[in-house]
């Protein structure tokens, strides 16, 4: 009825790292009927702090049978029992991904003997395999080895069976409980407190610290499937096996929660987030006027002090957007700061500049090209909030952009159109711009329809 395994394995991602040992205990709910291992030639070199762990060695496995020589056999043992664990999530990830590759299709019932054990036996300072056993009486014989690890799991299935008061084990393998595919040290009350609704989930480890930061359109069905998703990739599996707690900011919206989460991501640097950590600064098309009137343009990392036409997430976008702009409008390459030369401007000698760089084109004639220039650089240079869903019925998100760049975002109940403007300031919690939520807000509207409330007049920057 039940199969007890236990895995060792080359490290904790199972689309990398290869399987060097299997045990199953076949297990008829009160005691061992059947065992089978063996050892198995992963295909991957065993680190040395692997070896030391297990005593495990790149020789022990090199004559050992590749896991396709093993997968039927393994199937047949598996297939029609429930599976049983110390942190089965890990185990069954491993061992079903590599009957996958072989053509086996392993989808079971499975037990983990840490979430069983916090229920019925509650109250233990640690649930791992080596302190459960010393509170439990269990000698463990072979430690970190498969066949030692899954009799000692397979004793404590049985008292876990014994002490069980009617109906937790029942409960664990009904088909709407989630208890099969949650992280090992996490409550399962948590996920009632999850709502169905956009926003940025936090996973905490042990001591409450940070250790990711997610966002999502629905945040209990996107935590869920972070945990069924360990199951088919080995990534997951560190992560997952950490998370003991979870907490949430609901934003209303995607957007919203897009700008969110990268900005968390860059304050928290949670250990398990590798994109989006980086702090940097945006560049920005800015212009100037010189000495003999000239209008200039140039690009430069963003500065507040600077007279900002445009933002952008990085050099090459402002390059070639003001390149582009450059052409269309006849402006001269070198006072918009695209060509070095020390005299005439390249595009001079073709025809395309009038001379503004030698003074043969004069300033007024010149600046007045420059100002339609600037006049087409579209709306995403103007001061406008982008208006979207709040966190209830009444409500309204606002996120505020200044000539392109990216000032926050707040909440608003009542009519939006209808405030002063300074009144709806008031509301935007100021947050850092940086190129990731630059790329971010032009993403979403080339993708999406968004609702704009655009301000005529210039704002002070908040």
């Amino acid at each position: 009825m039940y199969a007890v395994v236990d895995i060792e394995t080359t490290g904790v991602n199972n689309a990398y790292h290869g399987i060097t040992e299997i045990a199953v205990l076949l297990h008829d709910g009160r005691r061992v009927t059947d065992t089978w291992t063996t050892l198995v030639n992963p295909g991957h070199y065993i680190p040395g702090f692997i070896t030391q762990m297990t005593g495990i060695t790149n020789e022990m496995v090199e004559g050992a049978p590749t896991f396709e020589d093993i997968a039927e056999e393994l199937y047949t043992l598996l297939h029609d029992r429930i599976f049983v664990a110390h942190n089965a999530g890990f185990d069954y990830g491993f061992i079903r991904s590599n009957l996958d590759v072989c053509g086996y299709e392993l989808r079971t019932k499975k037990l983990c003997t840490v979430r069983l054990s916090r229920k019925i036996f509650p109250g233990f300072k640690k649930y791992g395999l080596g302190r459960l056993c010393e509170q439990l009486g269990i000698v463990i014989d072979n430690r970190h080895r498969a066949f030692g690890d899954a009799e000692a799991t397979a004793k404590v299935f049985s008292l876990l069976v014994q002490n069980d008061p009617g109906d937790v084990i029942e409960s664990f393998l009904k088909r709407n409980s989630k208890e099969q595919v949650l992280p090992p040290h996490l409550d399962k009350s948590i996920l009632t407190t999850l709502p169905p609704k956009p926003g940025v989930y936090y996973f905490h480890d042990k001591s409450g610290k940070i250790i990711y930061v997610g966002k999502a359109k629905n945040i209990r069905s996107r935590v869920l499937n972070h945990f069924t998703y360990a199951e088919h990739h080995g990534g997951e599996n560190a992560l997952r096996d950490e998370i003991c707690d979870i907490s949430f900011e609901e934003t209303g919206n995607e957007l919203i929660a897009l700008l969110l989460e990268s900005e968390e991501i860059k304050r928290k640097s949670p250990r398990f987030n590798s994109a989006q950590k980086t702090w940097d600064r945006n560049y920005c098309i800015f212009r100037y006027t010189d000495q003999q009137g000239y209008i200039h343009l140039g690009i430069e990392r963003f500065n507040i002090r600077k007279d900002v036409i445009k933002v952008f997430p990085d050099y090459l976008s402002a390059r070639i957007f003001l390149n582009e702009k450059m052409l269309a409008w006849q402006l001269c390459p070198k006072l918009c700061h695209l060509q070095k030369v020390k005299k005439a401007c390249h595009n001079h000698a073709a025809g395309i500049c009038a001379g503004a760089c030698i003074g043969e084109e004069t300033a007024d004639r010149y600046n007045e090209k420059v100002n339609n220039a600037i006049d087409s650089f579209s709306d995403e240079s103007s001061t406008y909030y982008i208006i979207g869903r709040g966190r209830d019925q009444d409500e309204k998100s606002l996120i505020y952009i200044e000539k392109g760049h990216y000032l926050g975002f707040g909440f608003v109940s009542g009519d939006i159109r209808a405030t002063e403007t300074d009144a709806l300031k008031d509301h935007i919690k100021w947050r850092p711009d940086t190129p990731d939520v630059q790329r971010i807000l032009i993403g979403w509207r080339s993708r999406q329809p968004v609702e704009i409330l655009h301000i005529e007049q210039s704002l002070p920057v908040l």
